[in-house]
């Protein structure tokens, strides 16, 4: 026997009516409905009766009966109708106005209160998303503005591209940000919506399972304390989880994340059967800053140029047709002729930066190859140039010694340090200045003395804030300076204090008398000055205060995640591209090229410059111009995959953009 029988019958349909209508918005409309068909058909009942006993001559009909209560609910014209009738009809139809204003309040409040409501949800962003071969991004941080901007100019060839963000911001403040910083949207649209991101419906709502790609930002900077960056790996890894959930098990859309810890990051990338790269920042950026500070100054404009899609980038191409025959990577770089191959990407998936130039290049095989855009890349079956150079200067070249200083202590610093003791020769100082020591520091200084017994490392504690402390380091008698970047509340913040410092060295070498000028030679030269920065709107600033190369750590990060986005590869060529084994970019002095011993300059064709560097086993992928090294307008002198027939005239104090084992 059901317990229901136990309860009287008015509590078992106040219960029944309640659960109708908690169902939904949908069932209090059906009820709103239904009690108006139920007052309606009732007061038809009672006109009907009173017409009975009372007719109403003004009738023309029993039919007419349902018009006039209908008129009565609905529109309350009753005195229009019935003002000639019975004082029977009249009261019905008073009646009836008094019923159909209460029922028709009802309904407008409800309709108004949905559509509130639908408004309310809309502006939260919790609707769903109908969007095939989109960008996902989940998250909402510092980058997400680079980012965009690199998926715009990527899409740019594209007529209807989208980009769709999640994340736990208010859309209506995601929203404001984008408008407020990004004028040009060309041909992209950008889709907000706000919702937990690891949240399977959610995801469902934004279409995961459609997605061209997934980006997936990490909510704790680099600078964080280890629990909130651990924190943040765990809710990444769990992103990913829920992405993989979404598409049942099916093959999923290639994901790119960052992830701080390296265990993390492993994990990530064996994860699922799928594509998955995780960026290390960190790591990355560490390895980049240490080749900075052994190249010649613009190298930073190279990579800034190469990870960005505004500029030249490197892609994966194979001709339609074929190789044309019997090919090696030496005879493919007169090949092209506004791009350069810079490596192979093998069948076997393995990737190899400027391989031997005897190497074979087989059917399956791609080539890596440096070009402004995929639609500027022509493979000829036949040499597009035809070289005459067969020899370069024979002097030996052996690497020198160098004297680098590093300011702050960063989660960078470490790596850095790891770095430059790779790549530096016997009898190298590596000396940094911290605000407080810690034991930790001691321990990193003896395991890089252990490996690394050729180079002599010192670590010390000093106020960076006081300009007498920083005198006493002598910065001038350093090779280079690394200004990094520490942690703070802002990016703001952490820009100011390293500019701030930046400024104190600047008049450090100021009051040493020590002139940047080459032109007196009884003038010693600065040392070079390297800084990291977050904020690319703080370059201009930095470059007027004598900085010879910077990072702008934020935007290059970015840039790398929107280019892995378009092509997941890539993360693996700047892996290859930023380790000490293998080969590197360098700028190397262009008398290593040419012979200057006879003449002050010489006039040659791109083309040549391609075969000088294959002479030392190098790739070029271009020029600095020395005259041209402090002008922003045309990037800093640096002149990116020219035409090989396009002539230059060289000096020995111009540079050739290599990509080479080491820096002789």
């Amino acid at each position: 026997m059901s317990t229901n029988k136990k309860y009287p019958l008015n509590l078992r349909l106040r219960y029944a009516i309640d659960n109708f209508m908690s169902k939904g918005s949908s069932s209090i409309f059906l009820a709103l409905l239904c009690l108006f068909l139920f007052g309606f058909l009732i007061m038809v009942l009672i006109r009907g009766i009173a017409n009975t006993f009372l007719p109403d001559e003004t009738l023309s009909s029993w039919a007419e009966i349902p018009w006039r209560v209908y008129v009565a609910v609905m529109e309350g014209s009753a005195a229009e109708t019935d003002g000639d009738s019975n004082w029977a009809a009249k009261l019905t139809s008073i009646i009836g106005v008094m019923v159909g204003l209460i029922l028709f309040s009802s309904m407008v409040a409800f309709i108004t209160s949905v559509f509130e409501a639908k408004l309310d949800e809309l502006r939260r962003g919790r609707s769903l998303v109908l969007e095939k071969d989109h960008t996902l991004i989940l998250g909402f941080g510092d980058r997400i503005l680079e980012v965009i901007r690199e998926l715009i100019e990527a899409n740019e060839s594209e007529p209807d591209a989208a980009i769709v963000i999640l994340a736990e911001n208010d859309k209506e403040e995601m929203d404001n940000m984008i408008r407020d910083n990004i004028s040009d949207f060309v041909t992209t649209r950008i889709i907000t919506r706000s919702g937990i991101v690891t949240n399977i419906n959610n995801l469902r709502k934004v279409m995961a399972e459609t997605a061209k790609s997934v980006i997936i930002m990490n909510s704790a900077a680099s600078w964080r304390p280890e629990e909130e960056k651990n924190l943040a790996d765990a809710l990444v890894l769990k992103s990913i989880m829920s992405i993989i959930a979404v598409c049942d098990g099916n093959e999923h859309p290639p994901i790119v994340c960052e992830i701080h810890s390296d265990r993390d990051r492993n994990l990530a990338e064996n994860i699922s059967n799928g594509i998955v790269k995780a960026l290390n920042e960190v790591s990355v950026l560490s390895r980049m800053i240490a080749q900075l500070a052994l190249s010649r100054n613009g190298l930073s404009i190279v990579y800034s140029d190469m990870v960005g899609f505004d500029g030249n980038e490197f892609y994966f191409y194979k001709p339609d047709d074929g190789w044309g025959g019997k090919l090696n990577f030496g005879e493919s770089l007169n090949r092209f002729n506004s791009s350069t191959p810079m490596g192979i990407h093998n069948a076997n998936g393995e990737i190899v930066l400027n391989p031997p130039k005897d190497t074979p290049i087989n059917d399956d095989d791609e080539l890596i190859v440096f070009a402004e855009d995929d639609s500027t890349i022509f493979y000829f079956n036949e040499s597009v140039f035809a070289p005459s150079l067969n020899t370069i200067p024979s002097s030996e070249i052996s690497p020198t010694s160098h004297r680098i200083a590093l300011l702050n202590w960063t989660t960078k610093t470490g790596i850095i340090l790891e770095k430059l003791c790779s790549y530096l020769p016997a009898n190298s100082e590596l000396f940094t200045y911290v605000s407080d020591k810690l034991p930790e520091m001691d321990g990193l200084k003896s395991s890089l003395s252990e490996s690394y017994p050729g180079i002599n490392i010192t670590i010390n504690e000093i106020d960076l804030n006081d300009l007498e402390k920083l005198d006493d380091i002598e910065p001038q008698n350093f090779d280079s300076i690394l200004i990094l970047s520490p942690g703070g509340t802002t990016i703001e913040e952490m820009d100011a204090y390293v500019i701030s410092l930046l400024i104190r060295i600047r008049q450090i070498l100021i009051s040493k008398s020590i002139k940047n000028d080459k032109n007196d030679k009884n003038s010693k030269k600065w040392p070079k000055l390297i800084t990291e920065v977050m904020d690319s709107d703080n370059i201009d600033i930095i470059l007027n205060s004598g900085v010879e190369d910077f990072m702008v750590s934020n935007q290059f990060v970015s840039q790398i995640m929107a280019q892995v986005s378009e092509e997941p590869m890539a993360l693996d060529v700047y892996d290859d591209l930023f380790q000490a084994e293998g080969s590197e970019l360098y700028i190397k002095p262009a008398s290593f090229y040419f012979d200057f011993s006879e003449k002050d300059s010489i006039t040659i064709p791109y083309g040549e410059c391609v075969q000088a560097a294959q002479l030392r086993n190098e790739v070029i992928l271009g020029l600095q111009i020395h005259s041209e090294q402090k002008n922003r307008d045309n990037m800093f002198g640096i002149v990116l995959i020219p035409d090989k027939k396009d002539e230059f005239t060289l000096t020995k104090d111009d540079g050739l953009i290599a990509l080479a084992e080491d820096e002789t």
